[in-house]
């Protein structure tokens, strides 16, 4: 289901596709952002427990090994997650501290944790006459540098009953850190999952709109097979008619039936013809004879087949042709034409007594646009976007006979074969201007 996918089901698709795939990823975004925010909590919590387990085991090791304290300190300092250790005596002499790594220096630090731990009132104060080893709760404070830091104090009693004060501080992994080391999984995640989304959704959607699609191509199979049935009564029937015309027969009521007879046929094989025209777009059967086309000729040429139709109607018709020779162009002449004959036909339909339809180019490095501009009623701004739908009439009524709306759909069609665009805009002080944007190249 390929060649012949109906053109109005390809944007349908695009939509739904992009709307499936954006409703499903921001779920899915929604979800990988909840687990990251808890693999965070997860992570700090760990961090948390990991600092308060490290300092109640360099406690004991420090109250009751035979070591000095520098050995110890340097060795908790060198882990892979180092804890900054500051002692001092019960006087508040410094006895030792580690080298500090962090991205504030050490004595900011101390300054900082004793003001954090001033406020919180958690000094380890004890009136017992005899010292016990003790720690306090966690801290929390920043560094200089939007660094954050954890802090603990505790107090150790050595076996002869001397007590020192500590001060451990370790630094906190920060949001980038953490999130660094998950950072290509989440990622990774992520990427797979829209392509595994986007898989999917094409996948449900054509066979969602398979029915449709199917629909669709019979409707149009119909419509083809229909208007090849049709020409042969119809040539029949026209046939027929100009015969009855041919008779010297001089009854009012019998010419005036077989006029519109006559006319009726004429109406019937130019909706036939467009149906074909259309059903040969389908089926990609349309082909093109591109050649060098001299756009003067062109031009001189639709303003001269139509002269003598706006003269009938009293339309002023006029042709603006540019006064620098016009760049080397090739396409298919007789497809061009067609195109700016069904402007023509609609400039013409939708004009008045006395007004002006104008053809004029306009030409850049690589496009050329031909213009039909009118000047009647205009085209509504809720109906522009449906001009070049097949079937579409802007009369809901059906009351104009003349006009099946197939026209502008085939110069749409049309445009597209040769790689081209076409438009409607308002022309200035009422009406409106159609046009074709062709590559020069």
């Amino acid at each position: 289901m390929t060649d012949w996918r109906p053109q109005m089901l390809k944007p349908l698709s695009k939509k739904l596709n992009a709307f499936f795939i954006t409703a499903i990823m921001l779920i899915i975004t929604s979800i990988m952002m909840i687990l990251c925010k808890n693999y965070i909590h997860m992570e700090q919590s760990n961090e948390i427990i990991f600092f308060q387990k490290m300092v109640t085991q360099m406690i004991y090791q420090l109250e009751d090994s035979s070591q000095d304290f520098e050995s110890i300190a340097d060795f908790y300092h060198e882990y892979k997650r180092p804890i900054f250790c500051y002692i001092q005596d019960t006087s508040g002499k410094m006895i030792y501290q580690t080298d500090s790594d962090f991205p504030t220096d050490a004595d900011t630090l101390l300054e900082r944790f004793r003001i954090q731990t001033g406020k919180e009132d958690t000094f380890i104060i004890t009136n017992d006459k005899k010292p016990t080893t003790d720690q306090s709760g966690i801290f929390e404070f920043h560094g200089t540098r939007n660094d954050e830091y954890l802090g603990i104090l505790a107090t150790i009693v050595m076996p002869n009953n001397t007590a020192y004060h500590l001060s451990l501080i370790y630094r906190q992994q920060s949001l980038f850190d953490i999130l660094t080391k998950q950072a290509f999984l989440y990622v990774s995640l992520w990427f797979l999952s829209l392509i595994a989304v986007t898989i999917m959704s094409h996948f449900l959607i054509k066979k969602a709109l398979e029915p449709t699609e199917v629909m669709l191509k019979s409707q149009k199979d119909f419509i083809a097979s229909a208007s090849h049935e049709l020409k042969s009564p119809l040539a029949v029937i026209l046939a027929n008619a100009e015969k009855l015309e041919q008779l010297q027969i001089d009854h009012t009521e019998f010419r005036k039936s077989v006029n519109i007879l006559d006319n009726e046929c004429m109406r019937m094989s130019k909706l036939v013809k467009d149906m074909l025209l259309l059903a040969s777009s389908d089926a990609k059967s349309w082909t093109l004879c591109k050649n060098i086309i001299d756009i003067d000729t062109l031009l001189i040429s639709l303003y001269e087949a139509y002269e003598p139709i706006c003269i009938s109607k009293k339309i002023r018709l006029r042709l603006e042709i540019s006064e620098s020779s016009y760049p080397k162009f090739c396409a298919d002449e007789e497809r061009l034409f067609q195109i700016l004959s069904i402007f023509m036909d609609n400039a013409i339909h939708h004009s008045i007594n006395n007004e002006q339809i104008e053809i004029k180019t306009a030409v850049t490095a690589k496009h050329i646009t031909f213009f039909v501009i009118d000047h009647g009623k205009g085209i509504p701004e809720d109906v522009k976007p449906y001009i070049f739908n097949r079937f579409y009439c802007a009369d809901e009524s059906r009351t104009d006979k003349s006009n099946f709306g197939l026209g502008l759909s085939i110069a749409d069609e049309l445009a597209k074969m040769m790689n081209g665009k076409v438009g409607c805009k308002d022309t200035d002080g009422g009406g409106a201007t159609f046009f074709v944007t062709l590559p020069l190249k």
